[in-house]
């Protein structure tokens, strides 16, 4: 063979080469890289199929406390099927968990951080880089959410323990955002709609749930609406607040009644002639004992404050728009009635009742506003991120953080000055006003009632703790029969909840 046909032969085997260098790096770049694309994409049908035979990750609380995992149901087989599975009471932390069912619905972080819980997402395949080029399939990342377990569950037993309708509570950090507790009642177990072997008996329950009155599947902590009594106040006051020249001392009218177009006044449901029952008092004192003709005409008289200031105060606290928590995770707009005709409806709203609708997330990102020096901090459920790979034993090991939350401010709805005066107001509410059965345990707040029906009744409390240094923003809120109070029924479950927190 001569010199010239070794040449080409090198040659040819040097182009072979390069193309199957090429191919190998094409095909490990679209595992790696593009793989969560094309499984994803619309025109495959396969994408489905393998689901339950990945090892879904772990979902933890912020103190370590495995919320949900996986479990093959073959052990050693390497093609069997994982179960989904929660923690044995894992109704108490469904709002942050949410569901992973056997007929693939998902909600809470078990959809929001799907693709890394799946092992599908980028980042993931990036991370476990040499597995991927070895052929093993990428395990499902662990994700660690900013919620106190032992907080939750002191949280779900108090509401629990009364005999409730419905209730939540949520804490929020106020320099942060990080959701510490997020309860809903009634709630219902996960696990119940998860077994992968009995598809008719999860689609029997499904059924059940959704059909349920009470509704046990929809979030009560951020997905569903109530009216937040007095404790809106606290949005009413800081809007009078932010007025020029306005202060906690600035009087404001406060008279026994204030007459409406139908038969019915507005009164003071703590009213003692002495507090609620004058011509004027100050801002500190009609908030301390809540009266309710004060604040119902500071919303509808222009010469007070107005319906406009109170909608433009009610938007900066993050009224009328979603609240967004996680990728695919948000809580409905909370509204106050404005641009309306109808006085009543003002009047009735500026108190908290009526067309005023919020969620507990809502009410307690005001709080932690408060507490934070007026800064409003976007919630948030997920701290971090980690993925995880086969380890040499064959038992996954987590190789890394994928990702890291970032706090971020949603805005500063009052300014440092009014929300020192809020904070102060909240503590009178405690040492001289309608919350004084919770003197001693170092919480501040504001009390809310509110008319549900003739038979059904609904209360708040609403706020920050500690309260000589503030560090968590909060809301409870209980719906029962009509002789609930803020004070009495959910202001005790308050404290209770950030006595968890504090057990460190």
């Amino acid at each position: 063979m001569n010199k010239s046909m070794n040449d080409q032969l090198k040659r040819v085997a040097l182009v072979g080469l390069a193309l199957i260098a090429v191919l190998m790096i094409n095909a490990n770049y679209i595992q790696a890289f593009q793989a969560k694309d094309l499984q994803t994409h619309a025109l495959n049908n396969r994408q489905h199929q393998g689901i339950f035979l990945r090892n879904r990750g772990d979902i933890y609380s912020a103190d370590k406390v495995k919320l949900a995992f996986s479990e093959p149901l073959s052990p050693g087989n390497k093609k069997s099927k994982y179960q989904r599975k929660y923690i044995k009471n894992a109704e108490v932390f469904v709002p942050i968990t949410g569901y992973f069912t056997s007929n693939l619905s998902k909600a809470g972080v078990e959809l929001s951080f799907d693709s890394i819980l799946d092992g599908q997402d980028e980042r993931q395949t990036a991370t476990s880089w040499i597995k991927t080029l070895a052929g093993e399939k990428p395990l499902g990342g662990n994700v660690y959410t900013t919620v106190d377990a032992k907080a939750q569950q002191v949280a779900y037993q108090r509401l629990t323990s009364q005999a409730l309708t419905r209730g939540a509570a949520v804490v929020i950090d106020a320099e942060t955002g990080a959701v510490k507790v997020a309860v809903g009642f009634p709630s219902f177990d996960p696990n119940t709609v998860a077994d992968v072997q009995k598809p008719d008996a999860v689609a029997a329950a499904l059924d059940k749930l959704t059909k349920d009155r009470q509704q046990p599947m929809v979030n009560k902590a951020y997905a569903e609406l109530f009216p937040p009594g007095s404790s809106f106040k606290t949005v009413v006051a800081a809007a009078f607040l932010s007025q020029n020249g306005n202060s906690m001392e600035t009087p404001v009218p406060a008279p026994i009644s204030t007459p409406t177009g139908g038969s019915k006044p507005i009164t003071n449901s703590h009213d003692d002639g002495i507090n609620c029952g004058l011509a004027t008092a100050p801002l500190i004192r009609t908030f301390a004992h809540s009266c309710n003709t004060t604040y119902a005409l500071l919303g509808a008289e222009d010469q007070y404050l107005g319906n406009e200031a109170v909608r433009s105060q009610s938007e900066k606290f993050g009224f009328y728009k979603r609240i967004p928590i996680e990728d695919d995770l948000s809580a409905p707009a909370s509204e106050y009635p404005h641009n309306v005709q109808n006085r009543d409806e003002i009047l009735r709203g500026s108190f908290g009742q009526g067309e005023t609708k919020t969620t507990p997330l809502q009410m307690a990102m005001i709080g932690a506003a408060i507490a934070n020096g007026g800064e409003m901090m976007k919630p948030y459920l997920v701290d971090k991120a980690v993925a995880r790979v086969e380890g040499d034993d064959g038992k996954p090991e987590e190789a890394g953080t994928i990702y890291k939350a970032d706090p971020s401010a949603m805005g500063k709805p009052i300014s440092s000055d009014s929300a020192g005066q809020l904070q102060e107001m909240m503590r009178r509410v405690i040492t001289d006003g309608t919350a004084g059965v919770l003197r001693g345990r170092n919480i501040a707040g504001k009390t809310g009632t509110t008319e549900l029906t003739a038979t059904r009744g609904g209360a708040w409390f609403v706020g920050f703790a500690p309260a000589d240094k503030p560090k968590y923003g909060f809301a409870v809120f209980v719906e029962g029969s009509t002789d609930l109070y803020g004070a009495s029924s959910a202001g005790p479950i308050a404290a209770d909840i950030i006595n968890a927190l504090n057990q460190k």
